[in-house]
């Protein structure tokens, strides 16, 4: 009788602290507030940051502004060597220019042509002729040596891979238009020609052997409407469509002047802290990266979900874990709390980070977090709707998960893996990951994504939401909940 009255006690002691521990859990969650996410994004993406991009004094107002509401909470300690900051070299390129000229008359990038490839301080007049459609079996039967080809493509997102053989025949440009779809250039072009004035940048690490500016390619290719067919050479698309490859008549010439890429050194600088854990050899990282895209043609690209919304979680998340820790709640593992530089870039504030980082086996989990403000255009009236992305967790653990966002109103989607953020350096590493992300919105990389268009109370509860994981994963065995293959 007495063991069995000790079972119960016992029983409803347990039952007691689980219930305790989780209103404690409970209580540290709801400190996370949307009236301080909206503070935050509104600052981030305010007209003084300029879109965060690297390099600028807007990321340094951004930066300072992250930096300040970590040091608010003195729980929150640096991480390296008593400073918030991990400066990192970046290579940047300048704006890239090129002058195409027909007949003595300049013609207009994104109106009449669209260029690819090399920027090697190549300059040059050079005879055209008709390559077909830029088939191996036509292009090798043409004398292409120190000409321009015309060539015609269904699709002019193949332009690289039809001038690719096309060089390899000789040619130093391929001209490439559409016969088939008449506004793939118009519609190709819209979409490109902002992106091009964003100065590209790489980790000084990647340009040692020139690849920045090389890009890739080693031929040299212009996309025409189907207007200018006409000026270059005389005849319009139709004619062209119906002709065979010739290489024995000259249809036109083409002034090309490539400008050379001159690179400029910039330093970027990652944010880290953390909390400390009882085992000071494991470690939760949690990551989001704080730049964007900076001012392009004088329009200031804010990026209020592209990644204010992910760096205002990170600043709430680390204060809700530092008072949880001054009521005795220290964690297990360290908790690491990362805002990336030079996310857009390429990754290259994780990657720095993870290059840098000696003891990779030591990160349990890294969870990113990259645009939680509002769904995406496949779900733009399903408020609770959001990605769920891992690489290596269990099923025990995508249940858990499950259960959260049941409790938090939300709907998960396992289905995407999408590497294009900062969790894929961790990844490459064999770190497990868990990406919380929107999907992709009208407004991605658009100077319209704005604060005004987030939805805190949503943010909220997907922030309230990651909080409750990071703190389980603090406190568990990870090798019983992490497997080694992907989920599928």
């Amino acid at each position: 009788m007495k063991l069995r009255i000790l079972i119960t006690n016992l029983a409803i002691l347990f039952t007691l602290h689980s219930v305790y521990a989780q209103s404690q859990v409970d209580e540290f969650a709801k400190s996370i507030k949307s009236s301080n996410l909206n503070e935050h994004v509104y600052v981030l993406a305010s007209d003084s940051c300029k879109g965060r991009n690297v390099g600028t004094k807007g990321i340094t107002i951004a930066q300072d502004y992250i930096v300040n509401q970590l040091k608010m909470n003195s729980i929150v300690k640096p991480f390296l060597s008593h400073s918030y900051l991990q400066p990192f070299q970046l290579i940047k390129s300048n704006p890239k220019i090129i002058h195409v000229e027909a007949k003595g008359q300049a013609l207009k990038a994104f109106e009449d042509y669209m260029y690819g490839g090399l920027y090697d301080g190549y300059s040059k007049e050079l005879n055209i002729v008709y390559g077909g459609k830029g088939t191996e079996d036509e292009l090798k039967e043409l004398d292409l040596n120190g000409k321009a080809v015309f060539i015609l493509n269904d699709n002019l997102r193949a332009a690289f891979k039809s001038s690719g053989i096309a060089k390899r025949y000789g040619a130093e440009l391929s001209i490439i238009a559409n016969p088939k779809n008449l506004n793939q250039f118009e519609s190709l072009s819209s979409q490109m020609k902002e992106f091009v004035c964003f100065s590209g940048y790489r980790l000084l690490s990647d340009t040692l052997d020139n690849r920045f500016f090389k890009e890739g390619s080693s031929h040299r290719f212009i996309t025409i409407n189907n207007q200018l067919v006409k000026k270059l050479t005389s005849r319009n698309i139709q004619y062209w469509n119906r002709s065979k490859a010739n290489d024995r008549k000259t249809i036109g010439t083409v002034s090309v002047n490539i400008e050379k890429q001159r690179p400029d050194t910039v330093i970027a600088n990652n944010i880290i802290s953390y909390i400390p854990g009882e085992n000071p050899d494991e470690m939760i990282v949690v990551g989001a990266h704080y730049d964007h895209l900076g001012v392009i043609y004088d329009k200031i690209y804010y990026g209020a979900d592209d990644n204010a919304s992910g760096a205002s979680a990170l600043i709430e998340l680390a204060n809700a874990f530092a008072e949880a820790y001054k009521k005795g709640n220290r964690p297990e593992k360290s908790i690491v709390f990362i805002a990336f530089a030079g996310e857009e870039g390429g990754l290259c504030g994780s990657k720095y980070f993870v290059d840098q980082f000696k003891s990779p086996e030591q990160i349990k989990l890294m969870v990113n977090i990259d645009m939680i403000g509002r769904p995406d255009t496949k779900h733009i009236d399903e408020s609770d709707y959001f990605y769920f992305i891992n690489n290596g967790l269990s099923d025990s653990l995508i249940s858990r998960n499950n259960e959260l966002c049941k409790k938090y109103l939300l709907t998960p989607d396992y289905t995407s893996h999408i590497d294009a953020s900062d969790h894929k350096s961790f990844k490459n590493v064999g770190v497990p990951t868990i990406f919380f992300f929107d999907g992709i919105n009208t407004d991605l990389h658009k100077t319209t994504d704005t604060p005004e268009k987030i939805n805190y109370k949503r943010m909220e509860r997907i922030t309230r939401l990651i909080f409750e994981t990071v703190w389980e994963n603090a406190n568990i065995d990870n090798e019983k909940v992490f497997n080694n293959t992907e989920t599928k």
